[in-house]
């Protein structure tokens, strides 16, 4: 003051251009501060000076047992988390990775379920829509059982013909989208007095383990569903055969086509597919002429052919009620040329047979 200067201009600044809103002073030209009150020591997100205090009174409140049983709490609490988090490590590494014991092993292990996963995702994008507009009848040209008109009999150990006929389990490794049409194709030809029929649950997970692809089980039928892809059959049936007897079978839904697939068609390619793992043929084979009324018979409506038929049920009782064929030797002859003419004879009933013959 007194040198003749003028002192610096102050300009105000309109708000909301963007600045800062001038400082507030404190009458010496320096910026005021306001302070916190001293010995509030909150931290964000503590709740504040008044839950801290809250807090320190409840912890002077409570006797040394109170404190000594919730620090006993919090240890347990601990170690039960590290078994846990332990526990769900362990089954990655055993799982998911193969149980790797080198870190190339992990490394494999790694790669292996990063593939693995990428494949179940594109997999499971990989299906149809829906089948409209597709020719239903056109999936049977490539029916291997296309052309076998005859039964062929399960192994006689799993026949009971004086009591249930077919004693067969069928192991269900089914998702969960398929348990209703699989529960109706096995109520349905469960109708049949010569299938005595039981269930087997097999985890879809185990089913499909080590590669193991839905593989089948001896004595038994096993019933699945997969992405296999667009193979040109909806479903399939293959029975393992020795000396012309079923010793194991297995049926296959394809997710490719079944998928989005309505109700009827995956209804009639469960109840068809069991059906073969029985042994039994078609009923017809043209897809479009009349429909028989079961799911034996070729069609391009599966709705008309959703369940076992009678013909069906006959066949069944045929060969797994009737008494097992045995072979007898009826007449034998001496020709003059040194040869020797035999008549063989397959009974199933030895007292018309007798009653035919005399004996």
């Amino acid at each position: 003051p007194g040198n003749g200067a003028r002192p610096p201009a102050t300009r105000a600044v309109p708000p909301g251009n963007g600045a800062r809103p001038p400082s507030r002073t404190n009458g010496s030209g320096n910026s005021a501060v306001r302070k916190a009150p001293a010995g509030t020591g909150a931290k964000k997100g503590s709740g504040g000076p008044k839950q801290t205090a809250k807090k320190r009174a409840m912890q002077r409140a409570m006797t040394p047992e109170q404190r000594a049983a919730r620090k006993k709490q919090s240890i347990i609490g601990g170690i039960t988390t590290g078994i846990v988090l332990i526990g769900c490590g362990a089954a990655i590494w055993y799982f998911a990775l193969g149980a790797p014991t080198t870190v190339e092993g992990l490394k494999d292990g790694l790669g292996t379920a990063v593939n693995n996963t990428k494949t179940k995702i594109d997999s499971i994008g990989d299906v149809l829509d829906n089948l409209d507009g597709i020719d239903w009848g056109g999936f049977f040209k490539d029916d291997p059982w296309e052309g076998n008109t005859t039964v062929t009999l399960w192994n006689e150990k799993y026949i009971k013909r004086n009591d249930g006929g077919l004693t067969l389990t069928l192991v269900n490794s089914l998702t969960a989208e398929w348990q209703k049409e699989f529960e109706a194709a096995v109520a349905d030809w469960s109708e049949s007095d010569a299938l005595t029929l039981s269930i087997e649950i097999l985890p879809v997970e185990e089913a499909w383990s080590n590669e193991k692809k839905c593989a089948r089980q001896g004595g038994k039928q096993v019933v699945c569903n997969g992405f296999f892809g667009e193979t040109g059959w909806v479903g399939i049936n293959e029975n393992e055969v020795s000396n012309n007897r079923i010793i194991s079978s297995v049926a296959k839904m394809n997710e490719f086509y079944l998928r989005n697939a309505n109700f009827y068609h995956r209804r009639f390619t469960m109840c068809h597919e069991l059906g073969h793992g029985f042994g039994l043929p078609h009923t017809d084979e043209n897809p479009y002429n009349r429909n028989q009324g079961n799911c034996l018979d070729y069609t391009d409506d599966p709705e008309e052919n959703l369940l076992p038929g009678e013909v069906n049920f006959i066949a069944l009782k045929e060969v797994y009620l009737a008494q097992e064929p045995t072979r007898r030797l009826l007449r034998r002859v001496d020709n003059n040329d040194g040869t020797v003419t035999e008549t063989i004879g397959w009974l199933i009933n030895e007292d018309k047979f007798a009653e035919a013959w005399g004996l």
